[in-house]
């Protein structure tokens, strides 16, 4: 059942199975903090497996699929950060550590080497942040589905949904270089809870 439609014709409804591969197309299309990143990794599944895969798998309740001609965006989201942390370290990320412990080193580029370290040893987010954030969420949009009000309208069925759950707050990632996203949360009511170099923390009270 359709849960968004929009004048243009694209749809938003609850995952399915078949959402998969496209969604993890959908990674990889926003990898570059928003840009294409189909040049940057010889994996080509790997960016999805650690960022989509597992929402998908685990909160399928929490999954939205944006649909325009096939899978062009997501809407992602984990109610409880550190529940869902622990249920990934014992079912997930072992299958994807043995997928790619199978390769040759040769097989990985600088950045997969990089996610590869990631997925042997995800790191926990900061327990200050998940007090009052305890959930957490993605979205992310083909350049076709932006800038029409579409991201907006995900968000606000993402985090209705999370409040509807009893969530009281909600935290996100993004690219530290990624000014458009941060306008863009800025707008919703986030803040900025955290900051390095390579990744902005934001939070939104529910």
């Amino acid at each position: 059942m359709d849960l968004l439609t929009f004048d243009s014709g694209e749809t938003v409804r609850k995952f399915q199975e078949e959402d998969r591969a496209g969604l993890y197309h959908v990674c990889l299309a926003t990898g570059d903090s928003g840009a294409g990143a189909f040049h940057l990794y010889n994996q080509k599944e790997m960016l999805g497996e650690i960022y989509v895969g597992p929402y998908l798998s685990f909160q399928p309740d929490l999954s939205f699929t944006l649909v325009q001609e096939g899978a062009s965006g997501y809407a992602l989201a984990a109610f409880d950060t550190r529940s869902f942390e622990s249920t990934l370290s014992k079912q997930w990320w072992p299958l994807i550590q043995k997928k790619y412990s199978n390769l040759s080193p040769e097989n990985f580029n600088e950045r997969e080497k990089n996610l590869f370290s990631y997925i042997q040893n995800p790191p926990l987010r900061p327990e200050a942040i998940v007090r009052d954030y305890p959930s957490h969420l993605h979205i992310d949009l083909l350049e076709t589905a932006q800038g029409r009000g579409i991201g907006k309208a995900m968000m606000n069925l993402l985090l209705d949904t999370l409040r509807e759950q009893g969530s009281k707050g909600v935290h996100l990632g993004m690219g530290a270089q990624n000014s458009r996203a941060f306008t863009f949360y800025t707008k919703l009511g986030f803040t900025l809870l955290d900051k390095n170099d390579d990744e902005w923390t934001m939070g939104l009270k529910l």
